[in-house]
């Protein structure tokens, strides 16, 4: 049996979400319990450099619903733009949420059928990435989307809450 882009692509976004989801709401019971200010979790950052757990989370939902988009054929100058908000844990919980939906709503069979569309993508001023779908998918959209839930994950457990691999892998 052959995997799908489809199949990678939202099946990938559905794991990764339901974990992030896990990960949120472990973060919310710890605040909770040590009646910690939500907004020390929300933004906590690994390092100065970096974001904080609320980007993480915004910027990851807006990019998996712009992925799908981009992997059904939607042109870079009409891809969705999410707002950048979300300040509490159940807006970004409602945030993930609805993203997962749009992402599951995407096409299959036109996202199967766009592994070898050519993407061009802006990666900074007067620069761009040029990508077929299979290698978006697999060497561009998987990696970001691990690399900011596993950021949120480590911003939570660097502020001891009790979450764990299990929840990470929202099995």
């Amino acid at each position: 049996m052959t995997l799908s882009l489809s199949q990678i692509l939202k099946g990938s976004t559905a794991q990764a979400f339901r974990g992030l989801t896990n990960v949120l709401n472990k973060t919310k019971e710890h605040a909770a319990a040590a009646e910690i200010d939500d907004a020390n979790f929300l933004d906590a950052r690994l390092f100065p450099d970096m974001h904080e757990m609320k980007w993480q989370v915004q910027m990851i939902t807006e990019f998996a619903v712009r992925g799908a988009a981009r992997m059904t054929g939607v042109a870079t100058d009409d891809l969705p733009s999410l707002p950048m908000e979300g300040d509490s844990f159940d807006a970004l919980i409602k945030r993930i949420e609805e993203c997962a939906e749009t992402v599951e709503k995407a096409d299959d069979a036109t996202i199967d059928g766009n592994a070898d569309m050519k993407i061009i993508m802006p990666i900074g001023p007067e620069q761009t990435m040029e990508l077929d779908g299979k290698t978006y998918v697999q060497s561009f959209y998987l990696p970001n989307l691990f690399f900011h839930v596993t950021t949120a994950y480590n911003l939570a457990r660097m502020q001891g809450v009790a979450v764990g691999k299990r929840e990470y892998m929202g099995m």
